[in-house]
């Protein structure tokens, strides 16, 4: 009835409103009373549901009233007409646990009281219980819901020889504990909160927040207690003295969409933060729709306008640009610095415990290859090539004091100034430049050297201008006569001047990857010196092509030269300078000598190729630091009612923070007290507030079968569904609240019960009784999510990396091109390199506009805004995912030589391990016979087609499989089709 008869004025039908008691015992301008407590017939609600001629609802609402619901309807006025209030919205008072009978005689308490309330509305309806799940299945179940990832055989081995009594109890504390649970529960909670790697909108360029991400997954792993959770994300910035951790949570405020589309109006997307900002903390902690809201009362729920900007008005003092492009970096001082990589300030540097422990990996790691090679140079034949190395440089170094003698030179300056449209700076033979712009923000400028034909080994760049604290990347290229390109690579670059690159004695020798200008204007221009891993020769109608990105304006000159790799060293480097001139070398001197010469000549290629592998990867590990975006409080912003949600619109009255209207313990800001961020978060999750515990253990609930007790779990309102067991969901809110808000506590009654131990088993008799198994009779099936099903591939096949907890996001394998469409920047996709392709799926980046293809085919959401509950489809593309993704085809390979590796006897016996690695338990004699026939088909295809057993083998970034190729590439396509099936994808 509320759609015509309801909250909503403009939708209400003949003056009659009957969501207020009070309203409706009034008469209505006709005269009709709706509703007269005791006297049905008086009662113009009941006439009108029983008129035959006119009934209502009216045909066009497509919504009926069966006989027996219209007689409910006038026992209900006949028995006073009792309103309470919506079942989501009311106090939360704790429902008494009630007896269940025990044999068909007496009554008694359930060991664990969310089986009392279950098995008390299965006796009302005669359905008996399922049995327990076989131990194995069990396991598998409790191991993928807790952890993401399935039981390992040895670990299904200790449990099924557990005769203990608490057996399972003591799996699931195993569980709980394990660092493998923040992660796994994470998925859960970043879906709500929105978490991702890019901005969206227009770029959707990258932002600096995987701090957060390790702050959730530290919050599971801790039991930090769900209301210091809330508060230290909602508003840990004003606690007092707040503490790193406490701001990095902040950063849940700031994943919301933003943009840096120049030609975007700064009001109108503030206004649009504001707004999501309400929308993602209702649907997050209200289990609410808010966002109808924003335009007009909502027509279902009594929700106002006015609460909506009475939310959002808690968030008016978050420090933020509605747009972030240049003209906020030049109208703004305090956003000098950020650039086009990450220009969503305010940010903080944190340390990183993934990264700290990267660094400590790699600094060693370099330690201990530096000796290698150190070693090797101290052999006879090396060291008198050093030697001879030393002389030619020091007299090289008499004659050419700067380290540079430049041969067949051409030069070039890009000026600072106006932009121009054109991109590329052509310079000729003589040195004149044909177009000069300056190289701005991110810019990749390509510049065109030709140079006299001849040899060139080396590229010297000077950087003129304002450049303090920039990085400068380069590339080259030698294009031919016939336009066609080839690549040239790097050996080696130093500098007259970097920013740090010292630990503890170890000075990370080149520029390579990144030349990072000190941090303070130079008096002089600084000199970059790049040598070419093998000198090229410039042939008639060639040209040099030099392509460089800065991140901020400058200016540079660009010079080549003929110095070979061979000849003595043109270094920069006023460290390497003095240790090659000092007349007695101290041993950090000495050995700074010889890594100069091991690593700038053609002394052992592989040895400097690892080198800078190793050198790259402490680099990027930044001294185990990083920058987080978080929340800082500045003046509130003026935040009023926008009629229609218009932003334009200035005539709706000005509001302060105050807490929903229609919710208990109401919080109001007054003239002498504005409410803060910190006032809301604390109601959040006061006693006063019932919605909140309802809402997290309503969907609690749903990870561990499948459908909430209340299956619309973004939508707890009138419009939503009442639970199937009321008192059970207020049962478990109480407890949720009375017990401290832990969360874990909750999760192991929850996977404790024997409702959640039950058998999956489909039961025939209960499809008409209750099809969907809403009572809870037995367990059900639920599909892993898109993360876990990643996971569960290459957990199986040996392959997941879990090293680490939390780090920067992973890139795994990707289609080539599906980037083609993301501009400013166009920008191609790079799939990681080594360990972190096989990282969990929790830290897969995640591109808002372009989600990862596996994810999105596996229903994950794009995170552009809070998102409750995932879809689930069941769709073709997820079968071809799991068969072709490098990445399962990879799990596939490595599964198969994992198994084959076991050394068992047969096939028969190579199936069994396979089974158990997979899916915990052994092949029945359909699939053996199945599986054996198809293993046979695919030994003769690569007996016949060797080339492609080959091929197979090498997919992925893993070592090619060694061994008998046919059997291996047999195994894999055996391999390929179990992690395929339904079953390893579902949690039984």
């Amino acid at each position: 009835c509320f759609h015509c008869h309801g909250n909503d004025p403009k939708s209400r039908k003949a003056g009659m409103r009957l969501d207020l008691r009070e309203e409706a015992l009034k008469p209505t301008k006709s005269g009709v009373i709706p509703v007269v407590p005791g006297k049905p017939g008086d009662s113009e609600i009941i006439l009108r549901i029983t008129d035959k001629e006119d009934p209502m609802p009216p045909e066009e609402a497509y919504k009926t009233l069966s006989a027996e619901q219209k007689e409910l309807f006038r026992r209900w006025v006949t028995e006073g007409a009792v309103y309470e209030p919506h079942w989501a919205y009311a106090a939360l008072v704790r429902p008494a646990v009630p007896s269940v009978p025990v044999g068909g005689k007496s009554e008694a308490k359930s060991e664990n009281p969310i089986d009392a309330f279950i098995r008390a509305r299965l006796a009302e309806k005669k359905i008996t219980p399922s049995p327990e799940a076989e131990k194995s299945r069990l396991l598998r179940r409790v191991a993928l819901d807790l952890t993401g990832l399935p039981p390992t055989p040895a670990e299904t081995a200790a449990f099924l020889s557990d005769r203990s009594r608490n057996a399972y109890e003591k799996q699931v504390d195993r569980l709980l504990a394990s660092p493998r649970h923040g992660e796994r529960m994470a998925v859960w909670w970043l879906d709500l909160a929105r978490f991702t790697d890019t901005v969206g909108f227009h770029g959707d360029q990258n932002q600096r927040i995987f701090p957060y991400r390790d702050y959730v997954i530290g919050a599971f792993n801790t039991n930090k207690r769900f209301d210091q959770f809330t508060i230290e994300q909602l508003a840990g910035d004003l606690l007092p003295n707040p503490t790193s951790e406490q701001r990095v949570a902040t950063g849940y405020n700031r994943l919301n969409m933003m943009t840096r589309e120049g030609g975007a109006q700064p009001a109108e997307y503030l206004a649009k933060y504001g707004a999501e900002r309400v929308r993602g903390v209702a649907a997050a902690w209200f289990g609410s729709t808010f966002g109808c809201a924003e335009c007009h009362d909502h027509k279902f729920d009594p929700i106002k306008t006015r609460d909506f900007y009475e939310l959002q008005s808690f968030f008016a003092d978050v420090k933020q640009w509605g747009v972030y492009s240049d003209y906020a970096y030049t109208k703004n001082p305090e956003l000098k610095g950020f650039n086009n990589d990450y220009p969503f300030p305010p940010e903080i540097e944190v340390a990183s415990p993934y990264l700290v422990a990267r660094h400590q990996r790699a600094e060693a790691d370099l330690r201990a290859h530096l000796a290698t090679l150190r070693k090797q140079a101290a052999e006879p034949a090396a060291a008198a090539r050093f030697a001879g190395w030393l002389d030619e440089t020091l007299a090289y170094l008499g004659r050419v004091p700067s380290g540079w003698e430049p041969s067949a030179v051409t030069a070039a300056v890009l000026k600072a100034g106006k932009p121009m449209a054109d991109r590329v700076v052509d310079v000729g033979v003589d040195g004149a430049v044909r177009a000069e712009k300056p190289l701005a923000r991110q810019e990749s400028v390509q510049l065109t050297l030709k140079p006299e034909p001849g040899r060139i080994s080396a590229l010297r760049v000077e950087a003129l201008g304002d450049v303090a604290g920039e990085t400068l990347t380069l590339a080259a290229n030698v294009r031919g006569a016939d336009g066609k390109m080839r690549k040239l690579s790097f050996a080696f670059a130093d500098a007259s001047a970097k920013g740090p690159r010292y630990r503890d004695g170890i000075e990370l020798l080149g520029i390579v990857a990144g030349w990072k200008l000190p941090a303070t204007k130079p008096a002089a221009p600084l000199v970059g010196v790049w040598l070419l891993a093998e000198p090229v020769t410039l042939a008639v109608g060639e040209s040099l092509m030099v392509s460089f990105t800065v991140e901020a304006h400058a200016s540079l000159r660009v010079t080549t030269s003929a110095l070979g790799a061979g000849d003595p060293l043109a270094v920069a480097s006023d460290a390497v300078r003095a240790a090659l001139r000092a007349p007695q070398r101290t041993k950090a001197q000495q050995e700074l000598a010889l890594d100069t010469w091991l690593l700038s000549t053609a002394e052992g290629r592989a040895g400097i190729d690892r080198y800078h592998v190793l050198a790259t990867a402490l680099r990027d590990a930044r001294e185990g630091k990083t920058w987080s975006m978080v929340t800082e409080s500045v003046d509130p912003l003026t935040v009023r009612v926008l009629p229609r949600g218009n932003w334009l619109d200035e005539s709706g009255p000005v509001v302060l923070p105050a807490t929903p209207s229609f919710l208990p313990g109401r919080l109001v800001s007054t003239p002498e007290k504005r409410l803060t961020r910190l006032d809301l978060a604390r109601w959040i999750v006061s006693r006063d507030n019932p919605i909140t515990a309802r809402t997290v253990m309503n969907r609690l609930w749903a990870l561990y079968f499948g459908t909430a007790l209340s299956a619309s779990v973004d939508d707890l309102g009138s419009q939503g569904e009442l639970p199937s067991h009321p008192e059970l969901l207020d049962w478990l809110a109480s407890e949720f609240r009375d017990s401290g808000w832990d969360l874990r506590r909750m999760m192991r009654l929850i996977v404790t019960s024997a409702t959640y131990r039950q058998s999956s088993t489909v039961r025939l008799e209960l499809r008409e009784n209750d099809a969907a198994n809403r009572l809870l009779a037995a367990q059900n099936p639920r599909r892993l999510e898109a993360e876990f099903v990643r996971d569960n591939a290459l957990f199986i096949a040996g392959r997941l990396d879990l090293r680490d907890i939390g780090g920067p996001s992973a890139k795994p394998y990707q289609p080539a091109g599906y980037y083609a469409a993301l501009q400013f920047p166009d920008r191609d996709y790079a799939a990681s390199d080594a360990d972190a392709q096989w990282r969990r799926g929790v830290y897969m980046h995640w591109q808002r506009t372009f989600l990862h293809p596996m994810l999105a085919n596996f229903d994950a959401p794009a995170r552009d805004e809070c998102a409750a509950a995932r879809s689930l489809s069941n769709t073709p593309q997820q079968a071809l995912t799991l068969l072709n993704d490098p990445t399962f085809v990879e799990a596939a390979r490595l599964f198969a030589a994992r198994v084959v590796a076991t050394g068992g006897k047969d096939d028969a016996a190579w199936l069994r391990t396979a089974f158990q690695l997979a899916l915990a338990r052994a092949p029945k004699p359909a699939e053996q016979k199945s599986l054996g026939a198809f293993l046979a088909t695919q030994r003769d295809y690569y007996r016949a087609n060797p080339a492609d057993a080959e091929k197979l083998l090498r997919i992925g970034l893993s070592p090619p499989t060694t061994g008998d190729a046919i059997e291996l590439a047999a195994w894999t396509s055996l391999a390929r089709v179990l992690l395929n099936s339904q079953e390893v994808i579902t949690r039984y």
